[in-house]
């Protein structure tokens, strides 16, 4: 008999055991949420602490960031040959293991080499759970059950905010990064146990239907499904996994233009949450106010990013319409955070549109991406984009500490930071358009 994998998952209700997967996926994601924005928390702590200046840091938040853009390609290409499930599994157990060491840290220069080896570990958690998560959700909510996957990330930065402040006071800045390690940790074993792999990864590189039919049973337990069935699915096969495979059978168009809309958006969410606090501080806000901003940026982003997935997934608007909209927009909000003159309610409005357009889009960009490849080559198409977003969102915290060192002040930084979001905008648009030409030319051929 022959069984369509991605068939029976879209006519099927979510059951129980796909809102396990989603959940694991989303607390492994708020756990590195929480661990790559703590080092924002605590930095203005430690170089008080270490007497050294704050724009040395900008070389530690690239750092992470470096170690992250080599974890996600690296480990994207690494689970399409052997499964998202153990790839992710020591992505999570690295970026644990190196949070911890991150608390004992004693001098700059180190602090900056054990964050970017704990970056590999958080880059590479990130692709694993968008494309176990994407393989498992239904189409109609493909978009909406990646966004609220990836907002962990954003409420993971949230939850270390408000931690922070009490958890300096009281046990010191080293606290937080164990925390940011024992997290992870303590979510390791319910991984271990509970975490299926990809139904659609066992279905197409191992071809094993013992497997897929004992993962159709709990997806749809009112059928039938037999181990010695021919499980298949609706897509294009990809080839294999390699990086050549991005630029073939009309993919060539999305790997790059939507890779370069990702760059410019992780570029500014990077900026925004590496040097918010700092900004607004310097801006005059007391710290308690400017740790607020970088909290209300991200907290706004979930619910940007479910919104406009529930845009996305209802078709009330086209997924690039929704996009091209929501950076344009967040363009605008940016650009007039420069004019709040430092005054408390239109400051937060205007950083709360920016996070819910900007974050939002980008989580909704990334179930895009996800489902723009083919599942043979969807481990290494997110782990490319997420490399060249990653190189976004390291120049993010480099230029924002040239420009601090520059003595650009806060009010022209955020002014300038307006463009990202406008690139992002400009990318889609020309993906827009181009993917129209070339949908109309194979229309043009098959009809001839």
């Amino acid at each position: 008999m022959r069984v369509s994998v991605s068939a029976v998952i879209d006519d099927s209700r979510i059951s129980p055991f796909q809102f396990q997967v989603f959940l694991l996926g989303f607390l492994v994601v708020l756990c590195d949420g929480f661990d790559t924005q703590a080092l924002a928390y605590v930095a203005p702590v430690i170089a008080s602490e270490w007497h050294v200046p704050l724009s040395l840091f900008g070389p530690v938040f690239a750092a992470v960031l470096l170690g992250a853009m080599l974890g996600s390609f690296v480990f994207g290409h690494v689970a399409d040959r052997i499964g998202r499930r153990p790839a992710l599994l020591f992505s999570v157990l690295l970026f644990a293991v190196l949070s911890l060491a991150s608390a004992i840290a004693d001098r700059i220069e180190t602090l900056a080499v054990v964050r970017f080896a704990c970056g590999i570990g958080l880059g590479s958690a990130i692709p694993n759970v968008v494309a176990l998560v994407s393989e498992y959700a239904p189409a109609r909510r493909r978009a909406t059950v990646v966004a609220i996957a990836l907002a962990g990330f954003a409420l993971g930065a949230v939850v270390a905010g408000f931690v922070s402040l009490p958890l300096i006071a009281w046990f010191g800045w080293r606290f937080i990064f164990v925390v940011g390690g024992v997290l992870p940790l303590c979510l390791v074993p319910f991984l271990f146990a509970a975490l299926p792999e990809s139904i659609k990864f066992l279905a197409v590189a191992r071809g094993d239907g013992r497997a897929v039919a004992a993962i159709l049973r709990r997806i749809d337990p009112r059928s039938r499904f037999d181990d010695d069935s021919t499980f298949v699915l609706d897509e294009v096969r990809g080839g294999r996994g390699g990086l050549a495979s991005l630029f073939r059978n009309g993919l060539a168009v999305g790997s790059v233009l939507l890779s370069l809309a990702f760059f410019a958006s992780l570029l500014l969410v990077y900026l925004f949450t590496s040097w918010m606090p700092l900004l607004l501080h310097r801006a005059g806000l007391p710290l308690q106010d400017a740790l607020m901003g970088a909290i209300v940026f991200n907290l706004s982003g979930i619910a940007g990013g479910v919104v406009c997935a529930q845009l996305i997934d209802r078709r009330v608007v086209r997924p690039m319409v929704a996009l091209i909209t929501a950076y344009l927009s967040g363009a605008v909000a940016v650009f007039s955070i420069g004019f709040s003159q430092g005054a408390f309610a239109p400051l937060m409005t205007a950083i709360f549109i920016s996070g819910f357009c900007i974050i939002g889009g980008q989580l909704s960009l990334n179930a895009y991406i996800a489902a723009y490849y083919p599942t043979t080559i969807r481990g290494t198409g997110i782990g490319w984009a997420q490399v060249i977003g990653r190189l976004g969102s390291l120049l993010g915290p480099l230029v924002g500490g040239l420009l601090v060192s520059q003595g650009m002040s806060p009010p022209q930084l955020f002014q300038a930071g307006s463009v990202a979001p406008l690139l992002s905008c400009l990318a889609l648009l020309l993906f827009a358009v181009l993917s129209r030409r070339s949908a109309a030319a194979d229309a043009t051929k098959t009809e001839l």
